[in-house]
Formats: C-alpha cells, structure tokens, sequence
C-alpha cells in the first residue's frame, strides 16, 4: 500500500499539512512528535515521524503495523487518525503518521502543576481514561497492545487522555506474523511482564488477552502517580505514590500470574476513578439523551461542584461541552450561570478565544429565557469584551430587546447598555442607541423610563459635546415632566451629574426654569434633589460671575495701560467715570427712591384709614334717620373704599405647549424651549391639593405679573398684594 502511496507522489513529500520543525521533547517508541497545521484550514493537527535507510527496517515494519491498526480502531480514549503517507526523503524512508493535536502527557502535567486534590482527581479521570481504553482493546478486539507506559498516553486541547502507540498491536491468538514477537525489542525491560521478558509465548496465548497490558498498566499508574519515569522493576513496589483507594488494584494488575492479573474492565469500576469531575463530564458528553428534569437537576447542583473541579479542566473540558449543549439547546437557560461562573477567571485573549464566539452565538438565540440569562449576567463578562466583537457580534441582536414585548427584557437590556456603552463607538452611541433611549422614555412601564433618565446621564460623557448639547437637556426637561417621582429624581440627578456639559447661559435660561418649580415639589425626595440641583447651578453661574469680573478687570487694565487707545481719538481727554464710580450713583438713586417710595405709600395708607373711619361715623349717624335705603346708601362707602384699595387680580399664567416641544429629531430629541406655563400649571395644582390638606396653600407667581407692574405710572407705585386683607382685618 504504502508503494503505491510513493509512486503517486513520485518519492516526494506530498502531505497536506504544514509540520512543525521542532519535535516534542518525548514521544512513544521510535516516532517522533510533531506539532502541525493543516494547510486547507488550519486547524491544528499532530504529526508523529519516523524514518530509516532501509525499507525494511524492523522499527518501519513495526510503524506499518501501528498505522494499519490505528486507522481500524475507533474509540473515545484511543488517539483518532487523520491521514498517513510513506515517501523518500534524500533517500531515506520516512513514515507521517497524522493525528489529532496531542501533546505527550508528561509536558501536559508539568504545564498544569496540579496539587492536592485537584491533582488526584484530575490523575484518577485520566486513569480512568485509560482502563476504558485497554478493556476495549483486551475485551472487545481480543488483541494485545504490549507496550503500556505513561509514553503512549497523548493529551488533547480539552485535557482528554488518548492512547496511541499500536506498533506491537496484535491478536491474542498469536499468529505467525504477530507484531508482539517481532517487535518485543522495542519494549524496555521495566515494562515487560515476566512471561515477555522470557518470551513465553505459549503462557501469553493461554493467558486472558488482558495479562501483559495489565502489567503495562500498573507500570503506567506508577509512572502516573509519581511523576517520574519508571527507573526498573523494583520501582513498582514502591506504592507511597498510589492512592489508597487504588492500592488493592494496582497490586492485583502487577500479580507474578499472568491468570490472576486483574482485568482494566474491573479497575474502572473503581469509586476512586469515578469522582466527581467524572461524573459531570460524563454527563455533559451524554447530555443529548438525558430527559428535562436529569438536566434540571445536574444545572442546579453544577455551580456548587465547580469548585471542586480544577480549574484548568473546567475552563478547557467543561466550557466547551456547556457552549455546545447551550448553542444546540441541549442544556436549560440556567446553565448560562455556570458557563460564566468557569469564564470569569480568564483574562484577555483567552477569554476572547474560549467565550466570546459562544456568547455571540447564544446572543442571536430566540429563547427568551436564555436571552434573560444572558442579560442579567452582562457585567461579568461585559469588561472582557472588546469593541470589534461588541459592534460586530453582541451589540447587533442585543438591540433588539429595546423594543421587546416582554417588560423585564426591556429593563434588563437598559441595564445591559449601560455595562458596554463605555467599550462602544461614539457612531453607534448616538446614532443608534438615543432613538431606542427617546423611545423608552415614552415607555409604559414608569420604572423604564426612570431607568433611561438613568443610563443617558450616565452614557452622556461617550456622546460627545454637539450631542449632549443637542439632547441632555432636552430630555431631562422632559423627564422632569414626568409623573413617576423617581423619574423626576432621576432627571435632576442626571442635571448634576452633567452639569459640566451646559453653558453659564443654558443654565440660566434654560435649565433654572425648568428646576425651580420642583423645589415646592409634594415629595420630600424631589425637592431635595431640586435644591441640591438648583446648588450646582447657582455654583456654575457664581464661576461664571467671577469669570467675567476677572475678564472686566483685565480690559480695564489694558485700557490703563494704553490711554490713546482708551480714548478712541475723540479729543476729549477727559476721562471716564470708573465702573465703582457708576455703580455708587445708581445705587444711592435707588436707595432715594426707595425711601420715596415708602413714604408715599405710608401716607396713602395714612389716608385711607382716615376716609374709611370719617364714612362709618357718617354711617352710623345716618342709621336712626333713615332704617331702610339709609343703610344701603351708608354702607356702599366702605364698599367703594375696599375696592378701590383692592389691586387687581394677577393675570393667569399663559397656556403652555407639551413640554420640551416636538421630538422630529432624529434622535427624538428636539430643540425646542420649556414651556414653563405647564410646568406652574401642574406643579400648582399638586402643590395646592398637598397644601389643602396640610392646611396651607402655594401659589406660583404668573410671568406676565411682572409686565403689568412695569406698564403703571411711575408716580403711583402698587400696593403690596397683601395690603387690602390686613386693613381690612384691622378695620374689623
């Protein structure tokens, strides 16, 4: 076969993959181990090598039988064959054998450094692996594998033990060209049971087909145990190293009796082999044909196991065997928690590589259950995500839960935005998650749209500053609005924490009026938030203030300093009055019409009270004369008096519009001022219904009072509004 195989290539080398030109420090037998690649995708392989001068050479035929037997065999504990080819190379023979991807077991522990019970546990499912694997081979095949040792053990990327080594490999019935006579060369004295070290050929066939691998395996549990290759037979009776649940076993498999040799189908019985790790395992490679409550049951007990599982086992056998039965819908929603909980102690690219394309996968799922899963566990795993893999793969079906029937998915996603808005694009930011965010603000659910008042404060220093001049107030203003309390709570927060966004002139024109009517607010939670909000205004415009004072001072200094540019070449040359001068003028003019005006006011008071005294005498003497229209015409006196002391009632506050004006953006938010009418409207009357029942009342001042004070006379100030009830009440 293997000439045929040669003539086709025509002597060279014609494999399909790319080899690795440094071998692995140890390796079965003759070959040696190689690592690889395939060159049609790349998926990693290994390649085990050997080579000799002459065709016939006994190590190439015992290699021909090993890759003959490999490609018949076919079990999950033997090493699984991929491809071979024989060839010349600078006219020298030379066997590829391609495999799996392996790595010898001896460097696979070293790497690991397990101890204690971890350790134990890890060796004894590996052990496990390989009684599994022997029984197979000595009970089903009724062959002889006659070269056992912890060198033929080969270790997958998910830590699984694999047998290989099958140059010796042959039937129990011993034919003529049996592997295990010719070859028995190949196998070290330490390794050999007595009947094969004296080649007793006739005592191997009338042996159970289990005899000489038995020994074969006993050598590999020393090896195992120890950590150390087997240095000669008397090292076998050294049992400190062997577990005590094992020790009964490991002396049967090394009995001086070939007959009496235990059978590897008994040892894997062992309760010591089948611990815990291999019990999960177990379950999660069979989970397809286990009912809904089994899964249930082992999905609630799994995350109190996994700390007993080491961790390098959990990370690479258990997370790959969970993404798949998740992906395939194998496992319930629940085992989301425990993918995660084996997740959270990779770092960086690993976790990249080992979670991410699992997670991107169950994010497109249509389960519900799972999706909630996903989402409630966001921030576990939301840090280890980078930006590429959040637009391309998590984001994409994540925004889809924006407008998702289901309430509580809607909340969860609000949530969730929040954990990966700080590794998102601006782009995606604003030009993407505002519209979801302007919808849910109008959401149904008050909780919400409390919680997207929440998340927008908290994204806004990700949007930029065009945007957040263009969107924060707008749509706080209209969460101020709101009739949920911890949505007008939310808001105010979210004004504080962003304040550094608005301008000393948005806060005053805009952010002030907005705020001020919740101080009197019937919630003792709004108003405080309202006055710590109106603190961290009023702070903006006193910097503001201070600003423009240093800004004048400095103007005024130049201007000292540059007379002829000060005095703009009118010719003048007298100069200007200083800005305290001014100041001190017109505040002097005030405080002379101030006190102008108080006297004036006095003495109309003075005035009235005697008009009003002088008509109730003349009222009270007209009383006897004339009982009937007398008293009508007397009392009309006091009447007029308490008119015309009366002011005129305040006009109205103007009808206002819908709050922060249409949301045509595309955005949704818009640019359209406050209508500060509605807000007094609403706010009055909550505040009028608490006070009546609190026994007091408030009123909101109307702006359009302040016009009509102005337009009066300058020489007939207003009485204050409160003027006519407390003479009135004197009078009586």
């Amino acid at each position: 076969m293997f000439a045929k195989l040669t003539a086709l290539v025509g002597g060279g080398p014609a494999l399909n993959y790319n080899v690795e030109p440094e071998p692995y420090e140890c390796a079965w037998g003759c070959w040696a181990h190689h690592g690889g690649t395939s060159r049609e995708d790349g998926a990693p392989v290994s390649v085990f090598r050997i080579a000799a001068a002459e065709p016939n050479d006994p190590k190439l035929v015992a290699a021909r039988n090993g890759v003959k037997r490999l490609k018949m065999l076919r079990h999950p504990n033997v090493l699984a064959f991929k491809d071979s080819l024989e060839t010349q190379e600078k006219g020298v023979t030379v066997i590829y054998l391609v495999t799996e991807a392996v790595r010898p077991l001896a460097s696979v522990l070293r790497e690991l450094n397990l101890a204690g019970q971890h350790r134990d546990e890890y060796l004894a499912t590996g052990v496990l692996h390989m009684t599994n694997a022997v029984a197979f081979i000595n009970n089903s095949c009724n062959m002889v594998h006659g070269y056992l040792c912890m060198a033929a053990v080969v270790v997958t990327d998910t830590l699984d033990w694999k047998l290989h080594g099958f140059d010796l490999l042959s039937e129990h019935a011993l034919p003529g060209d049996f592997g295990l006579r010719h070859a028995s060369w190949m196998v070290p004295a330490q390794y050999k049971a007595a009947e094969l070290a004296r080649s007793e050929w006739e005592v191997v066939r009338e042996a159970p087909p289990w005899a000489v691998d038995s020994w074969g395996l006993g050598c590999m549990m020393q090896e195992v145990f120890s950590g150390a290759p087997l240095g000669g037979v008397e090292q076998l009776r050294r049992t400190e190293a062997i577990p005590p649940a094992l020790l009964a076993d490991y002396q049967k498999l090394l009995s001086s009796t070939a007959a009496r040799r235990l059978n590897p189908a008994k040892v894997a019985e062992s309760k010591f082999l089948n611990n815990r790790l291999v019990e999960v395992a177990a379950f999660m490679e069979n989970i397809a044909v286990k009912d809904g409550a089994e899964k249930d049951a082992f999905f609630k007990r799994l995350p109190a196991l996994l700390p007993a599982i080491p961790e390098p086992v959990a990370v690479r056998k258990l997370l790959p065997l969970l993404g798949r039965a998740l992906e395939y819908g194998g496992a319930p929603a629940s085992a989301v928690g425990s993918l995660l909980v084996i997740g959270r102690s990779l770092e960086g690219d690993e976790f990249i590589r080992r979670v991410v394309p699992t997670l991107s996968r169950l994010f497109a799922s249509s389960d519900r259950g799972l999706r909630r899963n996903l989402l409630e566990s966001v921030d576990s795993y939301a840090k280890h995500l980078p930006t590429d893999v959040i637009e391309a793969q998590i984001y994409p079906p994540l925004s889809a839960g924006f407008s998702d029937e289901n309430a509580y998915i809607r909340e969860l996603t609000l949530k969730a935005a929040l954990s990966l808005a700080p590794r998102m694009r601006q782009t995606t930011l604003t030009n993407n998650l505002l519209k979801h965010l302007s919808r849910l603000q109008v959401d149904t659910e008050p909780s919400i749209r409390a919680n997207t008042t929440v998340l927008l404060g908290n994204i806004a220093q990700y949007l930029g500053d065009t945007y957040c001049k263009k969107v924060l107030l707008n749509a706080f203003g209209r969460a101020l609005k709101d009739s949920f309390p911890p949505a007008r709570c939310a808001a105010l927060r979210a004004l504080v924490a962003t304040v550094s966004h608005y301008s000393p002139e948005e806060v005053a024109l805009r952010a002030l009026p907005a705020v001020c009517p919740l101080c009197v607010d019937p919630l003792a939670d709004v108003r405080t938030a309202a006055l710590a909000c109106l603190d961290a205004f009023t702070t903006v415009l006193r910097q503001h203030d201070v600003k423009l004072q240093k800004d004048a001072a400095a103007a005024a200094a130049a201007a000292g300093a540059n007379p002829a540019a000060a005095g703009g070449g009118g010719g003048a040359g007298a100069a200007a009055p200083s800005g305290s001068g001014v100041l001190g003028w017109a505040m002097s003019s005030l405080a002379a019409s101030s006190a102008a005006l108080v006297a004036a006011r006095r003495r109309q008071a003075r005035s009235r009270l005697a008009a009003l005294g002088t008509s109730r005498s003349a009222g009270r003497a007209a009383a006897p004369a004339a009982a009937g229209g007398g008293a009508r015409a007397g009392g009309s006196t006091p009447s007029s008096a308490r008119a015309a002391a009366a002011p005129p009632a305040a006009p109205a506050a103007a009808a206002g519009g819908g709050g922060w004006g249409d949301m045509d953006d595309g955005d949704g938010w818009g640019d359209a001022e406050l209508d500060l009418g509605s807000s007094a409207r609403v706010l009055s009357g909550s505040s009028s219904a608490a006070g009546s029942s609190g026994g007091g009342s408030h009123t909101v001042s109307s702006p359009t009072s302040l016009t009509a004070a102005r337009s009066r006379p300058r020489g007939r100030p207003a009485a204050p509004a409160s003027a006519p009830s407390r003479l009135g009440s004197g009078a009586r």
